[in-house]
């Protein structure tokens, strides 16, 4: 399931992690191991970081848990005023969800919701990129362009169509500059949108940087030719930031470091 195969746990031996420090990792037996993947990409502030178990301790004190449908509490209120003092451009509406799928899963209806409710409801198709990670629920997972974890739960959600990615170590166009690779791999976007029919195209998923497959840096001048064309067609730009924001690129949003303004972004 996903990425765990669970009949492993019963023919192999499974190694648990007992604490973490830091940058580190210690299991059962005090192996100590490097959290190359801060946990996964959650924990760059590090482990054992007290302060943090403070303040968790201190809050669920006060309040443990309360749904925000129809209420609000300080907590919430808080933290959406300081992530949308932090956005870009003119974002300053705060959705939370409880996982980067259902970050994503909720961009996806966002779009359709948003064209449904200007009177474009045949808006319902999204384009992201080959072997870009999106997520593992029915939605998000129709977003991700990785075959192998796609297959053995097909049919998906209809409308996800996928496109080159910009890999500069295999490109999949040879022999091209820079920025003619950046030009081409845009174009892919816009060739899509056009074949899909761009009355029935919301939204374009790409992250600022794609990991899977190999952290691919966008080539020079990408971000911008993907704004203009989603603008040109009307089409919502999404950057999944789940991977990428928070500091993870340097900036606050990864869209930042490429110089482009999302419609909506997931983190």
């Amino acid at each position: 399931m996903h990425f765990t195969q669970m009949g492993n746990y019963a023919t192999e031996e499974m190694r648990v992690i007992s604490r973490g420090e830091g940058c580190y990792l210690f299991d059962t037996e005090g192996k100590r191991y490097l959290d190359g993947l801060s946990g996964l990409f959650v924990v760059q502030a590090g482990h054992g970081r007290t302060e943090l178990a403070e303040a968790a301790r201190e809050q669920s004190e006060k309040l443990a848990y309360f749904p925000i449908w129809g209420y609000a509490h300080e907590p919430a209120i808080e933290l959406a005023a300081q992530l949308a003092s932090l956005s870009p451009g003119d974002l300053n509406r705060v959705f939370f969800t409880a996982s980067g799928s259902e970050a994503v899963e909720t961009a996806w209806k966002i779009a359709r919701q948003y064209f449904a409710a200007i009177g474009e409801p045949g808006r319902y198709k999204v384009i992201s990129r080959d072997v870009a990670y999106h997520g593992t629920t029915m939605g998000a997972l129709s977003i991700t362009g990785l075959p192998s974890l796609r297959q053995p739960f097909e049919p998906l959600v209809p409308g996800a169509r996928h496109v080159p990615n910009t890999n500069a170590y295999r490109p999949w166009i040879e022999g091209l500059s820079p920025e003619r690779f950046a030009e081409e791999s845009a174009l892919a976007i816009e060739r899509a949108i056009l074949s899909e029919g761009p009355t029935s195209v919301a939204a374009v998923f790409l992250e600022p940087l794609q990991n899977a497959g190999g952290c691919f840096v966008p080539p020079p001048g990408y971000f911008t030719l993907v704004r203009e064309i989603c603008d040109k067609y009307g089409v919502l730009l999404v950057s999944d930031e789940v991977i990428c924001a928070y500091g993870r690129l340097g900036h606050m949003f990864g869209s930042a470091r490429y110089g482009y303004v999302p419609d909506i972004i997931t983190s």
